[in-house]
């Protein structure tokens, strides 16, 4: 576990100290940092599409160590490989009608956490998985199953075959599950204790739809036909700020835009599109929505506060950007926003 103040740094934020929440100004190019969450080490997701699971528990990792003083690092692997054996049941059933894919958006991982539970990333952890690969094997499989009409127990046996192998004390044996200061868990349980008084608040903000309702919000990886609550812009916006300043994070989905791999490396908006005097932001990320020039692209922890942005911490290993971790404007945000979930205490 450590501060992400030690990430920012160069030109884009000069912090005086690793330890303190608390930035001041150093210089007039300088950004002042607002609040800064603990958190988790950056995770790399390597060739598998899954970076809404890795930040919906960089989201869940960061919440139980502010607010309730629990460290826990999480395998996006065991969700991943979860999803990919509910998806093969579910498109066996419908003979085919149904796609395998890595992919999906954050309330998927939340569906899929209270589900199937959870691991410890020391418990589960593969390396070199290529998740197309997976699509590919998983498919191939089902197909097999839907010719001969083979049924759910031929699938579930051919499909764990084809995943990723779980340990044994994980899977089977006497005592299945695993042990964390002292106490044994199953996944089952320490998925229910991760969530325990923990809720995510799921938002967008887009005109085509009323405000104040929740609608099934229309992009490519929402397979699952999620509904998210409509709200302004304004109002996402100002939500996000409150509980980053509350010492909570927030998930965020959206068009990663102009980062870079840059040691200064932010997420931002095109400067000619800002400066369209007679288009409001609002207006402009309706357009940028209905022109698919803004879509579920990538996921991403918001885990930090600044004057003009946040703090995101990305999957992508710690190589990239600040140690794994870059920053987005405020205009970047309020542009290319496809949704966040905002977490938080019961």
């Amino acid at each position: 576990m450590k501060k992400i103040l030690c990430i920012l740094i160069l030109a884009v934020l000069l912090l005086p100290s690793c330890s303190k929440r608390e930035g001041s100004k150093q210089n007039s190019s300088s950004r002042i940092l607002h609040s800064s969450l603990r958190t988790t080490l950056v995770k790399n997701q390597g060739k598998v599409q899954a970076c809404w699971i890795y930040a919906y528990l960089a989201c869940l990792e960061t919440e139980r160590i502010e607010n309730f003083d629990d460290s826990m690092n999480l395998s996006p692997m065991w969700l991943v490989r979860a999803s990919l054996k509910q998806q093969a049941r579910d498109r066996y059933l419908s003979q085919g009608a149904f796609p395998i894919s890595t992919r999906g958006i954050g309330p998927d991982a939340e569906r899929l956490l209270r589900r199937y539970g959870m691991v410890q990333w020391s418990s589960f952890c593969p390396d070199d998985v290529n998740g197309k690969v997976l699509e590919r094997d998983v498919t191939k499989k089902v197909e097999v199953a839907i010719r001969n009409k083979k049924g759910l127990a031929w699938i579930d046996s051919e499909i764990e075959s084809a995943l990723p192998k779980l340990p044994h004390s994980v899977l089977g044996g006497s005592t299945p599950g695993f042990y964390l200061y002292g106490m044994h868990y199953t996944p089952q349980q320490f998925g229910e204790s991760l969530l325990y008084q923990v809720h995510f608040t799921w938002l967008t903000s887009y005109t085509h739809h009323p405000y104040g309702q929740p609608f099934v919000i229309e992009i490519p990886d929402n397979y699952n036909r999620n509904e998210i609550m409509n709200v302004p812009l304004e109002q996402m916006y100002n939500q996000v700020v409150k509980a980053l300043k509350a010492h909570h994070p927030v998930y965020w989905e959206g068009q990663m835009g102009g980062v870079s791999h840059s040691a200064n490396a932010k997420l931002k908006v095109k400067s000619e599109k800002l400066r369209m005097q007679d288009t409001s932001l609002v207006e402009l990320r309706q357009k940028a929505f209905e022109r698919f020039e803004t879509t579920d692209q990538h996921a991403m922890a918001i885990v930090g506060l600044i004057k003009d942005g946040f703090i995101c911490k990305n999957s992508w290993g710690r190589d990239w950007g600040m140690n794994g971790y870059c920053v987005m404007s405020k205009e970047a945000f309020l542009i290319n926003t496809i949704l966040v979930g905002i977490a938080g205490k019961d």
